[in-house]
């Protein structure tokens, strides 16, 4: 499986990335079958030791576009993220912590910003307020929404 960096919701590209593209675990080239920023699918979370501890830990961290969204709760322009068409098998990660997020199995076409209807289970917190975050790390997925489609109703 493939791990992808990319995030949530209406920010969700920026700081989520592909994780598995398609290649087997035993495959040295590491080659991604796309474009798309590719880790390597044995490459575990950062532990919890290992996580930035302030926000300029973070800035160092993180490029721009994912600080902005990750840590300021930002939103990228629609239909801009690498991850929107991206159609094959894996698991889409943060990219802040590296910790898987989403099934691919879950994703679909929704609107301009990738989508998924349901999160893996314990990896997405759901706030009163609609904001979803990494439960590892705290970053800015994005929001959750009820207008997605079945089983859940639901639009990460």
């Amino acid at each position: 499986m493939i791990h992808l960096r990319i995030v949530g919701g209406a920010a969700l590209a920026a700081g989520l990335v592909l994780a598995g593209c398609g290649r087997s675990s035993g495959d040295t080239a590491m080659k991604p079958k796309s474009k798309i920023e590719c880790v390597d699918c044995n490459t575990p979370a950062l532990p919890a030791s290992a996580l930035p501890a302030s926000e300029d830990e973070w800035k160092k961290k993180l490029t721009p576009e994912q600080f902005y969204i990750l840590r300021q709760k930002g939103t990228e322009h629609p239909y801009t993220g690498k991850l929107l068409g991206h159609k094959g098998d894996g698991f889409y990660a943060c990219a802040g912590c590296g910790q898987k997020l989403y099934d691919s199995k879950t994703k679909y076409d929704s609107c301009g910003w990738p989508s998924f209807w349901d999160a893996l289970p314990g990896a997405v917190v759901k706030h009163p307020d609609l904001e979803a975050t990494c439960s590892r790390c705290g970053g800015h997925l994005g929001h959750i929404f009820n207008d997605g489609p079945p089983p859940t109703g639901k639009r990460h």
